[in-house]
């Protein structure tokens, strides 16, 4: 099994500055959803507004390159086999590439011959776009120029990061190689390489999961706030109870409310508490969020009160 710091090992020995992070260091870090695209690295921004889906090299082409398949056949098996695994397969071109699909530069490195180990493809930029589009799959159209300072590499399974044309980044969702039983190796040589061919900056952070908390960390930090805390048992509290699928997910606010249902999860201002964690600001996000916490079976709510 490859670790993050045999992958900072091979990194820092092609000349490159690399760091382990975790992701609670990231806040930008959001959960990736099945309508989002699975796109490429890019850190341009794009012409469609789905990017809470995972990077990855090329798009749908990271898995051809992968895999050594050089043909549309084969090229269109794997976008069917993405949309069946839950996903959104795309490949994009630019604003300013002849033809647009060549913006990409992975896919003109593969057309090249210019990836050591993987065979170049048997068609062009535009017969593969066409193939994708054919199979049930998205083209995305980039604008602008290169402009990247760093490149994520997010081993944090089922997260992403969205691109920022302010703030660009390569996001390289590693994770993803092990949902294709990829070879992870390959995979990542593949990615350092496109970044250099492309003049990239050599500089990655590479994410991990958070260790979780304990009770004794939280405790410690809220000593360390100045409160009381203890650990307690669940058979010390018998008023615990199961939550239910009816249950408001309501706020932690302990005053008396006009509605039945209170076996439901509490949370900070209840629907509330995500918009905030994930620093969500608009109508348009918070009704997404909605939308997320009704489909894993909960009652998503807000509240006020009678003297407001």
């Amino acid at each position: 099994m490859v670790t993050a710091e045999d992958i900072v090992g091979v990194l820092v020995g092609r000349g490159w500055t690399a760091e382990i992070i975790e992701e609670s260091s990231l806040p930008a870090l959001i959960k990736t959803s099945p309508q989002g695209l699975m796109k490429c690295v890019d850190g341009r921004p794009s012409d469609h507004p789905a990017m809470d889906g995972p990077k990855s090299l090329g798009g749908v082409y990271a898995i051809a390159t992968n895999r050594n398949v050089t043909d549309l056949d084969g090229l269109r098996a794997i976008v069917k086999e993405s949309i069946k695994a839950g996903h959104v397969p795309s490949v994009h071109g630019d604003d300013h590439a002849h033809p647009a699909p060549m913006g990409c530069g992975f896919f003109k490195l593969w057309s090249q011959g210019k990836l050591e180990g993987i065979p170049p493809p048997d068609f062009n930029s535009e017969e593969g776009m066409n193939a994708v589009i054919e199979a049930g799959g998205v083209y995305e159209q980039l604008s602008g120029s290169h402009q990247e300072k760093v490149v994520y590499i997010n081993l944090v399974p089922d997260t992403t990061l969205a691109p920022k044309a302010d703030d660009q980044a390569f996001v390289v969702d590693a994770w993803m190689a092990g949902r294709f039983d990829l070879d992870i190796v390959k995979y990542l040589v593949a990615a350092a390489s496109t970044v250099e061919q492309l003049k990239g900056p050599l500089k990655a952070k590479l994410i991990i999961p958070s260790a979780p908390l304990t009770p004794d960390d939280v405790v410690g930090v809220l000593k360390g706030r100045g409160w009381e805390a203890e650990v307690v048992k669940q058979a010390d509290v018998p008023a615990l109870i199961p939550t239910t699928p009816e249950g408001l997910m309501k706020c932690v606010d302990g005053r008396p409310s006009d509605h039945p249902a209170m076996d439901g999860p509490k949370t900070l201002g209840g629907v509330y508490s995500i918009a905030t964690n994930r620093g969500v600001t608009t109508i348009e996000g918070l009704k997404k969020i909605v939308e997320e916490v009704k489909s894993k079976g909960s009652v998503p709510s807000v509240h006020g009160d009678d003297h407001a």
